[in-house]
């Protein structure tokens, strides 16, 4: 993949702008506050097989009380982000609602008081739709509730109402409910604070959180907000000593995390050089990963986060890997991910098939998805032309039933109610 005669060039324009002096200014390009940690990634599929397969899952819930309180959560869960990428974010949160409402009544109706966990997973989508809409104290607040059920209180949160004495019966034990919402809570906060610029916050919990060994998913975390706020707040020093350390102390599984991060830290503070070896040692490892095949959801976020700082860098090897990358992503059948991709084949490749090849991609996204990604459309537009408006039952045509099952309403009954 990598042309031996241009990396010498490449090294001799990166050090010319290498140097202790600049190392004192922050360049934000290279600093994304979006987590590498792995964790509760969903592929995101296209909206009508998505939304036709939640339905036929609710049509084939079982009848057992907790398996059947489990599917129906699960498919208010597949509805809530199919109507946020549907751009409907109203309808998203009273689907959330309502999977509260259905968590409520099956634990009642069943006499199980397990089933009231089940309602966690709404709360938190409510409090990523909030976030997503900048609405961030709110989304904080729905957080800082799920946790004082850990601090003895309660929680009454629209249908759902854990008592204090309830959640002593359901929530402690070895591997229970407690350890996993005390992860959920500190993990969703990290990335509510770093998505909204709040990086004070987020190094000060960070600092403050004891080391998590028990639970590597959450010290990822961790780690990562406290060295990407560090990063933001300008504090070069300490975000590439850590990052350093990191790196090199990181179990296999999660040291491209902090590898990326060290690299991205280096090049923010004027040290390219350095960080394009890095970046370069990641890229073999990741098409070594996409070699072995299948890729993960994980392989081809990190792919697409070294493509993301090789092309921030000026290497035009950025397309070279977005291009091993973009079949598995396509055949894992994200979509998001498979068009940031095709959208760095664009803008990093001058070749005609190649962007050729890039650009029939980014049509299939923009015409058959079912996602409006504003990126993909312009691309395709500029080639192409104005894309032809697409309804709602044309991008995910079975999204109004599903919403009718769960809700006992079309959405287009909202849409009638505002006008």
């Amino acid at each position: 993949m990598f042309l031996p005669e241009e990396v010498p060039v490449r090294r001799n324009a990166l050090q010319a702008s290498s140097g202790p002096a600049s190392r004192r200014r922050l360049d934000g390009r290279f600093i994304t506050d979006e987590p590498l940690a792995p964790y509760d990634r969903h592929v995101r599929r296209e909206l009508a097989s998505w939304s036709a397969e939640a339905l036929r899952r609710l049509d084939e819930a079982p009848e057992d009380p907790m398996e059947r309180a489990a599917a129906l959560a699960r498919a208010h869960q597949d509805a809530a982000l199919i109507a946020s990428h549907l751009g409907r974010p109203n309808e998203a949160r009273l689907v959330c609602h309502a999977g509260l409402d259905c968590v409520a009544e099956h634990a009642e109706t069943s006499g199980d008081e397990a089933i009231l966990l089940l309602g966690f997973g709404p709360l938190v989508e409510l409090s990523r739709l909030d976030a997503g809409l900048g609405r961030t104290d709110e989304a904080l607040c729905v957080l800082e509730r799920l946790a004082g059920l850990l601090r003895g209180q309660g929680l009454a949160f629209g249908a759902l109402s854990i008592s204090a004495a309830t959640w002593s019966r359901i929530g402690p034990g070895e591997g229970g409910a407690e350890g996993a919402l005390a992860s959920m809570v500190a993990i969703e906060t990290q990335r509510t604070l770093l998505g909204s610029g709040r990086h004070e916050a987020a190094l000060e919990i960070a600092r403050g959180q004891a080391p998590s060994p028990h639970d590597p998913v959450l010290e990822a975390m961790r780690r990562e907000a406290y060295l990407v706020s560090l990063c933001r707040l300008g504090r070069g020093e300490e975000a590439l000593l850590v990052g350093a350390l990191w790196a090199a102390e990181a179990h296999p599984i999660r040291r491209p995390i902090f590898e990326i991060r060290h690299a991205e830290s280096l090049a923010a503070f004027g040290d390219p050089v350095r960080a394009h070896a890095i970046a370069e040692e990641c890229v073999r490892r990741v098409e070594s990963r996409l070699a072995a095949g299948p890729a993960t959801l994980f392989d081809l976020t990190i792919a697409a986060r070294v493509s993301r700082l090789l092309a921030t860098l000026g290497d035009p090897l950025a397309g070279e890997l977005c291009r091993a990358a973009l079949p598995a992503a396509t055949s894992l059948g994200d979509v998001p991910l498979a068009a940031e991709l095709a959208l760095r084949i664009l803008a990093t490749d001058k070749r005609t098939e190649e962007r050729a090849e890039a650009l029939e991609a980014l049509r299939a996204i923009a015409t058959g998805s079912g996602y409006r990604i504003p990126a993909v459309e312009r691309a395709v537009e500029a080639e192409d032309g104005p894309l032809l408006a697409r309804s709602l039952k044309e991008r995910a045509p079975s999204y109004p039933r599903l919403f009718e099952r769960l809700l006992g309403f079309p959405p287009d009954a909202l849409d009638r109610s505002s006008r």
